[in-house]
């Protein structure tokens, strides 16, 4: 609903004119329009440079390097690099739209761990609003401090801190109730 690929029931869904959403989607078919193209070339359509956190500038090969990819196969063409890499490099291209709002939906499920370490280290310093939905609760621990939960009756809370946390308040939560009947 928030990317609007999905109308709300009813209501409506506002989006301030200086928020630019950026969205990972963990079911993305067609990731790549065009697999004969070079894999910098793909991210150069997006942006040719990208703004760090700490107000550096660098390059498209410099952000591939970054999320491992080397030299040698930034000028491969797409079709070369295996369904991992692809993903990655969608993710990558994601980055690069530079987004204020970045929304992750489970990207654990295909990344390796390396690019995941690299994801991790990224979120560190990212300038803007992360939504995450995973079931990876060791990514969940390092990479969010704040938990939106559904929970019974349609409610949903808000919990601070990561994930650990939260079990933390649930198990707190759960005693009172024992003690209270």
């Amino acid at each position: 609903i928030i990317t609007g690929r999905t109308q709300p029931d009813s209501g409506s869904v506002e989006i301030g004119s200086t928020i630019h959403i950026g969205y990972f989607d963990q079911h993305s078919e067609d990731l790549i329009p065009n697999e004969n193209q070079r894999v910098i070339d793909y991210l150069k359509d997006v942006a040719e440079l990208v703004k760090t956190a700490d107000g550096s500038v660098i390059t498209a090969s410099q952000m591939l390097e970054r999320f491992l990819f080397p030299p040698n196969q930034q000028y491969a063409p797409i079709n070369k690099l295996s369904g991992g890499e692809k993903r990655r490099l969608f993710l990558l291209r994601v980055l690069m739209a530079a987004p204020n709002v970045l929304i992750l939906d489970e990207p654990t499920n295909d990344l390796d761990v390396q690019t995941l370490s690299v994801l991790e280290e990224y979120l560190e310093d990212f300038n803007g609003c992360v939504i995450v939905v995973s079931h990876d609760r060791y990514f969940l621990d390092r990479t969010v401090d704040t938990i939106f939960a559904f929970e019974s009756g349609g409610q949903l809370r808000q919990y601070p801190g990561n994930y650990s946390v939260y079990l933390d308040y649930q198990k707190a939560e759960e005693e009172k109730g024992v003690g209270v009947k």
